[in-house]
């Protein structure tokens, strides 16, 4: 489905320290004094509900030293703006290590089953398209700045990710046809036909169809002055977040924002039943 591949997958040869952490984008999960923030100078907790970037797996050596020349280490958190002044997400290196703790990604960051199932750590659907496409976008223009070659549409059209393209992009809009995905698991094209859809239509006469890429993500992949901006994400997370939490909502925006943001905003849960039974 062109989903995030497993990210942790590593050599048996592979040792802590020459092993790259991956940077976890998640929801900082139910706590009674929240986490630190291990950026030095930040005074501020990260507090439970919070988006958050967890460094997973950590970089001690077995004996715990931290491997020279790394700044990361064991179990550390970071409110994402935080984190953002740190890693340079206008360097390929860097944005290929964030991943989002979602329905289909959570075992990969080794998390407990029962939390997870609990609604723990797992992003909310439009926190977990908006990092995807994040990523995406920031992928696409530093390719473009550093000069290195793409498919274009003609190679592409007759490709069946195409499909899964145009699902990705498409779904939720009056104008997507659904297409025939071969090998696509039932329960993931549900997911994203419906609650992971990116717009929001009212019909075959709509001509201002409601887009979540539009309304909240900073970098755009048209714009190369995006990489100059540090905190990309951190401001697309803010932007979304800000509009979910907002009780007034209703009073601020049309009807079909209010129903885009009122479904983009529900956690999407794994499929552990059809995980296990696929397994047998």
């Amino acid at each position: 489905m062109g989903l995030p591949e497993d990210p942790t997958e590593k050599s048996s040869s592979a040792t802590p320290s020459s092993v790259k952490p991956t940077f976890w984008v998640e929801v900082a999960p139910p706590s009674t004094r929240g986490a630190k923030c291990r950026l030095d100078g930040c005074p501020a907790i990260i507090m439970p509900g919070q988006y958050r970037i967890a460094v997973y797996p950590g970089l001690h050596d077995f004996r715990g030293h931290q491997s020279p020349g790394l700044i990361f280490t064991v179990k550390d958190f970071y409110h994402v703006v935080c984190f953002e002044k740190i890693a340079d997400f206008s360097q390929a290196d860097f944005v290929n290590q964030v991943q989002p703790v979602t329905w289909n990604t959570w075992s990969f960051r080794n998390l407990n089953s029962s939390s997870v199932l609990d609604g723990n750590y797992l992003l909310d659907a439009g926190a977990e398209r908006l990092t995807i496409s994040w990523k995406e976008a920031v992928k696409k223009l530093i390719d473009e700045r550093d000069g290195v070659e793409t498919k274009d549409d003609a190679e592409t059209k007759d490709d069946p990710s195409a499909a899964v393209r145009d699902l990705l992009d498409n779904a939720g809009s009056s104008k997507y046809v659904p297409q025939e995905i071969a090998g696509a698991n039932a329960f993931e094209l549900r997911l994203l036909s419906s609650t992971l859809a990116p717009n929001e239509s009212d019909g075959p006469e709509d001509t201002d169809e409601w887009n979540l890429f539009d309304e909240y993500l900073v970098a755009r992949d048209d714009d190369q002055k995006s990489l100059d901006n540090r905190h990309t994400l951190g401001m697309t997370l803010f932007l979304w977040r800000d509009h979910v939490d907002k009780k007034r909502i209703e009073e601020e925006l049309d009807p079909k924002a209010i129903r885009a943001i009122k479904r983009l905003a529900v956690t999407p849960m794994p499929d552990i039943q059809g995980a296990f039974l696929r397994g047998l």
